[in-house]
């Protein structure tokens, strides 16, 4: 009997432990979701792995704006230049897959996957072409992507490209360990939002992301908690796969083979900032590097006018 008794205990606290996360996981998709501060005024690329949602503005030549792929990423990462830059091009930002407003569906992201989606969004949605930015980890994916199709893309700038040692990290028993966790129905869901909150957001950009913790603001932050949280569960999936190693990709060949014209920034209080520019230009002496001052990984929200005094530079 009093083995029955623990058991009905057990399981007891086991369903309440379950029925309690079920219900935080819910208030936490609910509260961070219910006021929008991302623009809805977009359109929608029926892309074969799901909708992609993007903007298109100004006239020009065509430039493609795509964002970094930490948590919460989404296009509001240029809302600062992009008007500046429609003046003189037809702007465009997406929403990668799994990020932003963008489908999440629950599969495995990939580098090449990212690949298929930039080359098809130009020749389906951009139609000729075009210049390209890119931010953080995404320097990667425009890399390769020009790898597989030069036609396809003239200048290249890289904000903030990651080291090549750190694009070439694969999965390992860890990480792959970590990707399964979080992709359990429940728990995964759970650990997703302990690992993704508002307030370790907050610290990321205060401590890695901008050089003055001052100008780190409360939209900011929501905008980016709010990203990480739209389709629910389903936003787990693309972090799991970025926790795995699974969207770095090795881009050192790469780099020596495309001649399309490269130029990297960094923000100057970025400490390897130094170290990543030799890195890229060992690889192909012909990229430029410069830096905006007093930033660190997003000069584009930190300093956007200085930012933009590179690009119409490079741009042209």
């Amino acid at each position: 009997m009093n083995k029955q008794h623990k058991l009905l205990h057990i399981c007891m606290f086991s369903s309440l432990t379950l029925l309690t996360m079920a219900s935080i996981n819910k208030l936490l998709f609910i509260t961070s979701t219910i006021k929008s501060t991302h623009h809805q005024k977009a359109k929608t690329y029926e892309w074969r792995f799901g909708k992609i949602h993007y903007t298109k503005c100004g006239k020009g030549t065509p430039l493609l704006l795509i964002h970094d792929v930490i948590p919460g990423s989404s296009d509001y990462e240029w809302q600062e230049i992009i008007k500046p830059l429609s003046k003189t091009h037809t702007v465009y930002t997406l929403d990668l897959l799994g990020f932003g407003h963008s489908e999440k569906p629950a599969i495995t992201y990939t580098n090449y996957l990212y690949v298929q989606l930039i080359t098809d969004f130009i020749k389906n949605i951009v139609g000729r072409r075009c210049d390209i930015i890119t931010s953080g980890s995404s320097a990667s994916i425009a890399i390769m992507a020009c790898r597989l199709d030069e036609s396809l893309f003239n200048r290249i700038m890289l904000i903030s490209p990651d080291t090549l040692i750190h694009t070439g990290k694969v999965p390992t028993k860890r990480t792959k360990t970590l990707k399964f966790a979080l992709e359990l129905p429940l728990i995964g869901t759970f650990l997703y939002n302990i690992m993704v909150n508002y307030c370790k957001i907050k610290t990321d950009f205060k401590k890695y992301y901008f050089s003055n913790p001052y100008h780190v603001t409360p939209k900011l932050i929501k905008a980016y908690r709010e990203a990480s949280q739209l389709y629910g569960s389903n936003s787990r999936y693309v972090y799991s796969s970025l926790k795995g190693n699974y969207i770095n990709f090795s881009v050192s060949r790469a780099l020596s083979e495309i001649n399309n014209s490269i130029y990297i920034i960094n923000g100057s209080d970025t400490a390897d900032y130094k170290q990543i520019a030799k890195e890229y230009q060992k690889q192909n002496a012909s990229i430029e590097t410069n830096v905006v001052y007093h930033t660190k990984h997003f000069p584009q929200l930190e300093n956007p006018t200085e930012l933009l005094k590179h690009c119409f530079i490079f741009l042209g």
